[in-house]
């Protein structure tokens, strides 16, 4: 991002701060507000799920592949859907081994993917505009980059099933699969943080967290892996936004192992945020988790009493407030108003 083509104003430069403040595990100046409105905010906007979904310049927002969209196989102001099926067959294992990742999922994009891969390369060439827009507005945003484990690259082809039953019946090629991905991944993790600059990385958890594996296969297949790209991002100079979906309560100790006042641990509420603050406090930044459920059947009184909790016992330093994964697009406004409120003090 050229720095020379955009104006931070004050007000960034201000939110920047206190951001790097929490990151760090400082306490700063207000507990900094991160929101993710995509759905929320077309609602709210007044404009059609199915038009979002089609329109890059209306959606602003994230890559949707493969899934179920609004005004094409679903009604016009329904949610996306993943629609999860097997397209990775045992035999691609070899194939991947023999061509390396880069070219086999070059291939496989093509094959499978079509329609929504051209349009999350759209989303790529236009990212550069919106960022420049929301920083002029002196808002920050953060995540500028995705570092995907190899875990989740399978599972999201292959299915959590197969995957899993892939590890038992033939785990050696698996991890071989897993190791080649790992090369390419290393590489481009580092030259994505060097060309993009000191900012932060989504290096995050779906389908590997460790309520989907035993103790001895996520030890593995994932935490390793995880380990090393959350290390090379943070010693690139980039900021690791771990957004851990999922219950993660049985390793949450393991985070320790990951670089002090360096990461952003995003929990979405499966994961006891006030026992993940006891254990890393001082190391690790927390951000979350008002529930999505609160906000979209709660009242403003038991949302700020949920927000007064988590400033009080999550905050003030090493926090950021937020919702749990994102703001549902059925949320009530004046609830997700109470949520911001809250830290203005």
């Amino acid at each position: 991002m050229a720095q020379h083509e955009i104006t931070m104003s004050p007000l960034f430069l201000e939110r920047a701060t206190r951001l790097k403040t929490a990151v760090a595990c400082g306490t700063p100046d207000r507990v900094p507000l991160s929101l993710v409105v995509d759905s929320f905010a077309a609602r709210t906007m007044g404009v059609k799920l199915s038009d979002y979904v089609q329109d890059v310049d209306l959606a602003g927002e994230v890559a949707l592949a493969p899934v179920r969209l609004p005004g094409r196989e679903l009604p016009d102001e329904s949610l996306w859907q993943l629609d999860e099926q097997v397209r990775i067959q045992p035999e691609d294992y070899d194939r991947i081994l023999e061509m390396g990742w880069g070219p086999w999922f070059r291939e496989y994009s093509e094959k499978y993917l079509g329609e929504a891969f051209a349009a999350e390369q759209a989303l790529y060439r236009a990212a550069h505009g919106w960022a420049v827009k929301f920083i002029e507005r002196g808002y920050v945003p953060y995540t500028t980059g995705f570092i995907y484990h190899p875990v989740e690259q399978l599972c999201g082809g292959r299915t959590v099933k197969e995957f899993t039953l892939d590890l038992f019946h033939m785990p050696d090629k698996v991890e071989a699969v897993i190791e080649a991905i790992m090369r390419e991944t290393r590489e481009l993790a580092r030259q994505t943080v060097r060309k993009v600059g000191p900012h932060g990385y989504w290096v995050g958890s779906w389908r590997t967290a460790p309520q989907f594996l035993s103790p001895r296969l996520w030890n593995r297949v994932v935490w390793p892996q995880m380990k090393e790209l959350v290390e090379i991002v943070a010693e690139e100079g980039g900021t690791p936004v771990l957004h851990y979906d999922g219950d993660w309560d049985r390793e949450i100790e393991r985070l320790l192992e990951l670089p002090q006042g360096k990461c952003i641990l995003a929990l979405d509420g499966q994961t006891d945020i006030f026992r993940a603050k006891k254990i890393l406090a001082g190391h690790m930044c927390l951000m979350g988790d008002v529930p999505p459920a609160l906000l979209t059947l709660g009242t403003v009184d038991e949302v700020k009493a949920y927000c007064d909790r988590l400033l009080t016992e999550v905050g003030p330093d090493g926090y950021i407030m937020a919702m749990g994964c994102a703001v549902p697009p059925d949320a009530k406004f004046e609830n997700v108003q109470a949520l911001v409120d809250s830290v203005k003090g």
